[in-house]
């Protein structure tokens, strides 16, 4: 099915065999653009005429004009300029399609304008390696990506890299213009203007409502009791079981699930495209170690000003004030015991660390490997226009930074993002053949990875296309166009227009056999994923700011239906913040309660926010 693409070669100027072209992709929101290489012919022969045309004056006048020749020379600095930035057009326009596991054209046509592209820069800025890339552990420094950090090539994680650069892009552009949703915080988020510098409060506004949206459009696994014990920092060799890295970042957002940690990690690379840091805090073990492997997650911390504010990502919450409205901060943690004591919730759930654990605390960046190298650090300085975005980070100057606010920090690489990249590589490998592993999980995402209405509504759900046109439809539409009935289900195993409208289509060169494999397997993802539109819808509505929709979706579609019950723990909570935007604090509060959830610390600590904060006289329940 899939096909690795370590870095491919760019085109010499001698004739060569070039990949396949994309013919009309087969995903709608995707329009076909002809080749790049057949005008770069073009381009090259029309320079060639220029050449000879000027040899000719030099022959019949014995010289040659000096305004003749500047011109000349701006025209050719001029059309070279535009085939470079032809060709890193075309490669962001294919980016959308490597989110389908079919997607060896599109590969190749990435790879071939991003290569192409690379071998054009004749004058790279200057780059050097961060010394930070000595705490990554040397076992994963020398796998297939990590051999092309100091290197101006493109690999298939790297194209997958940009893929989810542009993602989180498009995500914060139509997120940022809304309001802010979480009252527990508005307030003190208003009153902090007068005391941050301007860059530093439109820093935290937009930490928050980016924490908030992360929050609310993915669901956790886990159980309840995970907030009592804090995980050890996952290390190889890799496993299917491990918590943090089996997803990347844009998986987790295009699934809407995920553990509370890779859910932490859409959010910090949500803040990374916004030119916001983010770090995993961690302390060592029990016995004091401090090798990777040994290391706790505790939280995560987002430098801004002279502060490190502190969110707890298995709560769901930025970590209180214990003093009042507002966010604790990691200075705060260390010097007022109260910061982490009320962070337990007595008979109910204890809190595994205390502020004698925060002597020694280590700040893991979390940034994908290639925001450290050289190819993304030189791309990201040639993108212009639309394309403009961050790719790249300073890893050195953040460390200066981290150390400067506390210096008794240690700071590190994260090395979970180099294992989800290597765990990814892993599961597309195993994907190209049937077995128990590739069967599961195309059961449980092939919905999302396949061109299918969900999965289109999804692209357009993130770029914030939620309503109809005339020209196409928008998320809300293609959402409920998903629903597909029992009777249409049966059918899809010989008609051939439902296959088509579907996205299951028989591939040239695939058998009869595994074509009939196929449809079985989308019959069965089509089935148990048909009960996700409820939860989709509710949370489209809640981005439109329209909660009275979003409660009837969440109410009457979703957890009075039967076969949506891996939604239902998420659906009470996103009942609870929808009825806090209708002011109903008591429907909310009663939400809140829901005890099968993984939220479950999270979400009484709200509860007892929300009982101070509408009447600060009272002793909250889940109080002390």
């Amino acid at each position: 099915m899939n096909q690795r693409y370590a870095s491919q070669p760019s085109p010499d100027p001698v004739p060569r065999s070039k990949p396949a072209m994309l013919s009309k992709p087969e995903m709608p929101f995707i329009p076909s653009i002809p080749s790049i290489p057949g005008r770069r012919r073009v381009q090259q022969s029309g320079r060639f005429l220029l050449s000879i045309l000027a040899c000719a004056a030099v022959v019949s006048g014995g010289c040659v004009d000096p305004n003749q020749r500047d011109f000349e020379t701006i025209q050719s600095n001029s059309t070279v300029s535009k085939e470079k930035r032809d060709s890193l057009r075309q490669a962001f326009h294919f980016l959308p399609q490597l989110i389908r596991l079919d997607r060896t054209a599109a590969m190749q046509e990435i790879n071939y304008q991003l290569n192409a592209w690379s071998k054009s820069v004749s004058n790279p800025p200057d780059w050097k390696p961060s010394g930070l890339l000595e705490s990554v552990p040397a076992s994963l420094r020398v796998v297939n990506f990590s051999e092309r950090l100091t290197k101006l090539e493109f690999g298939e994680p790297e194209c997958e890299y940009m893929l989810q650069c542009q993602m989180m892009k498009q995500i914060g552009q139509w997120v940022l213009e809304r309001p802010y949703h979480d009252k527990l915080f508005q307030g003190w988020l208003d009153e902090q203007k007068g005391k941050l510098g301007d860059d530093d409060w439109a820093k935290l506004a937009t930490t928050l409502k980016l924490f908030d949206w992360s929050v609310c459009n993915v669901a956790t696994e886990g159980s309840p009791e995970d907030v009592e014990r804090l995980i050890n920092n996952p290390d190889l060799p890799l496993s299917d079981s491990a918590p943090v890295y089996r997803q990347l970042p844009w998986q987790t957002l295009m699934f809407a699930r995920g553990d509370a940690w890779e859910r932490a990690r859409l959010f910090t690379q949500l803040c990374f495209a916004q030119g916001i840091d983010a770090v995993a805090l961690a302390i060592p073990s029990l016995t004091g170690a401090t090798e990777n492997s040994a290391l706790r997650l505790w939280c995560v911390g987002v430098p801004i000003g002279n502060e490190i504010y502190l969110f707890e990502p298995r709560w769901g919450l930025p970590f209180p004030n214990p003093n009042g409205p507002g966010i604790a901060t990691l200075s705060q943690a260390k010097s007022d015991p109260n910061v982490l004591r009320r962070a337990k919730l007595p008979g109910r759930f204890d809190y595994p660390i205390e502020s004698k654990d925060l002597k020694s605390v280590i700040a893991m960046v979390d940034v994908e490997p290639f925001a450290v190298g050289r190819t993304m650090f030189t791309l990201e300085r040639s993108l212009t226009g639309e394309n403009r975005q961050r790719l790249s980070i300073d890893a050195d100057a953040l460390e200066a930074r981290l150390t400067q606010i506390d210096p008794q920090l240690q700071v590190r690489l994260w090395n979970a993002p180099w294992l989800a990249h290597a765990y990814n590589l892993s599961v597309r490998t195993r994907l190209d053949d049937m077995s128990p592993f590739s069967i599961q999980y195309m059961e449980r995402f092939g919905i999302f990875v396949t061109d299918t209405p969900i999965s289109r509504a999804r692209i357009l759900h993130f770029k914030g296309q939620f309503e109809s046109t005339i020209e196409a439809a928008g998320a809300l539409r293609t959402y409920m166009d998903f629903r597909v009935d029992e009777e249409t289900l049966r059918e899809l195993q010989y008609d051939r227009e439902i296959q088509k409208s579907l996205g299951v289509v028989k591939r040239p060169t695939e058998t009869m056999e595994a074509f009939q494999g196929r449809v079985q397997m989308a019959q069965m993802f089509f089935r148990r994923s048909k009960f996700d539109i409820g939860i989709f819808l509710a949370m489209a509505n809640m981005d439109l700011n329209k909660p009275e929709t979003a409660i009837d979706w969440l109410t009457k579609r979703l957890l009075d239906l039967k076969g949506t019950e891996r939604w239902h723990a998420h659906a009470h909570y996103l009942l609870g913040r929808n009825m806090e935007q209708i002011s109903d604090t008591a429907g909310a509060i009663e939400q809140y309660k829901y005890e099968a959830t993984p939220q479950a610390a999270g979400n009484r600590i709200r509860i007892r926010r929300l009982e101070s904060s509408s009447n600060p006289t009272s002793t909250p329940e889940v109080n002390e």
